[in-house]
Order: structure tokens, then sequence, then C-alpha cells
């Protein structure tokens, strides 16, 4: 085989090899988008069977009356959340943050780890899964910490949001989360965002071990270690008692990485 036989040949070979690449990274990429297409539409399915009481008035001038409607509006809300339980009873509740596209419903299978880290509503595998709650956390009682944990993708849905939590403006702007359970609606003002490493094997601070404290020394150890990795001073602290969400997501930006946005609930 002479010299150019042989160049053409490994320019051949490195042409295939690059086509197949290609190929397989294509359709890595396109799969990627049209899980996330589908999984956009099922939860758009979701959304649009809630009835949030949008076409109800809220009166600003009457306070009774406007206690009543917003009565009526959680009254609908939590039918609503029990026609979505009755299509699957891991429904534990409903996640939103207003002006954001972060609003799932939340789930638990609590004899399986991580069971919908990569499933959907129809219990079907989605890459993007759905938000959830730690398998040793009790929603309804509640825990002391109820920890949920979420993808966020890089085409901007899922988690994904919350990672504009690093900027200060924005959470001047988004404060408040809206945690509700199947049977009840609760708002909770968010105390601490920051990112950690995880997975480790030797975490500085395990905070998905944080679930019930049983002194308020342990409850101030919590919080004040959440103060520590904060981002930036929210001005807003939580005493022994209160109820806490932890929502942990992926953070790309540090080996390893988790962004946590920690908040307290708060009365209506």
């Amino acid at each position: 085989m002479n010299i150019e036989k042989k160049i053409r040949l490994k320019f051949n070979i490195i042409i295939g090899l690059l086509t197949v690449i290609f190929v397989i990274s294509s359709s890595f990429v396109a799969y990627y988008y049209i899980d996330s297409f589908k999984a956009k539409k099922g939860i758009s399915v979701l959304r649009n069977q809630l009835d949030r009481g949008e076409n109800i008035k809220v009166p600003t001038d009457n306070i009774e009356q406007q206690q009543e409607a917003l009565n009526e509006i959680e009254k609908r809300k939590l039918e609503s959340y029990q026609k979505l339980y009755e299509q699957n009873n891991d429904m534990v509740g409903w996640i939103q943050i207003e002006e954001t596209t972060i609003d799932f419903p939340v789930m638990q299978k609590k004899s399986i780890k991580n069971y919908y880290l990569h499933r959907n509503f129809n219990k079907e595998y989605s890459f993007g899964g759905l938000p959830y709650v730690q398998e040793n956390c009790d929603v309804f009682a509640p825990s002391d910490n109820v920890i949920i944990h979420g993808h966020r993708r890089s085409d901007g849905s899922m988690f994904y949001a919350l990672l504009k939590y690093k900027d200060v403006e924005f959470y001047h702007q988004h404060p408040i989360i809206n945690f509700d359970t199947i049977y009840e609606c609760h708002q909770y003002e968010i105390i601490a965002v920051f990112s950690i490493k995880v997975n480790t094997g030797n975490d500085k601070f395990p905070f998905y071990n944080y679930i019930n404290f049983t002194s308020s020394a342990d409850f101030d150890k919590y919080v004040d270690t959440c103060k520590e990795y904060a981002l930036y001073d929210t001005k807003v602290t939580a005493e022994y008692g209160d109820k806490l969400i932890t929502i942990s997501t992926c953070d790309f930006s540090i080996t390893d990485g988790r962004f946590l946005v920690v908040a307290k609930r708060i009365e209506k």
C-alpha cells in the first residue's frame, strides 16, 4: 500500500469516526430536547387542571370581603390538588414561585429512594423527573425541615430558575415561595441561598441529615450554618419552632455542587 492510499485510508477512518460521534451527539441532543418538550407538555396539562381562582375578584377596600375571596381561592386550589392526587397518590403538594417558571407538583415515594428523580407524573421515565420530597421527611406533620430535591435543566426548565437567586436583586423581587400540601396552603420566606459541595464522602455540611431538631441548639446550628454559607444577608432569620423547607438543585459551577434555598413558613 503506497503512502497516498495510507493517507486516504486514515482520512476515511477519521471522517467515519467523526461522523459516528456527530450522529451519536446529535441523537443525544435531540433526545434531550424531545424529552424536555414532552415534560413541559405534561406539566402544562397538570397546571391546566388547577383552579387557582383567576376569575375571582379580590377586593382591596373591604377586608372581610377580601378574606372571603382569598378563602374561596384557597378552597378551589385544594380541591384541584385532590383531583390530581386521585391520578397519582404520590403527589404531596405543589410548589410555585410567582413570576418564574417554577410551578410544579411535588412528589414523594417513601419506599423507593429518589423515585421521581427521573420519572414524570405518570411514573414513566423522564430525564428531568419532578420535584420530590426526601424520603425521610414528613410533609404533613410536618418535619421541622422538609427537603425538596429537583433537577435544573439547561433549557431553563424545572428548577433552573432557582439559580437566579444568586442575584440579590432577584431575591428582593421574589422573597416568597408558595409550597402547598394537598391539604393546606402555605407561604415561606427565604432566609438564605448558597452553594455547597456534596457527595464527597466527607461533606462539610450534610444538609440532607437535618430533618427534625431535638433542641433549639440543633435548630440554631442549622440556621447559623446556612447563614454562614449564604451568598448575601437576607436579614431574615428563623427561630426554634419555625417550620423550614430546603430546596436543593444541581449547581454545575462547582464540582458536585448543590444550590440550596432555605425558607421558613410564615402566616399569610
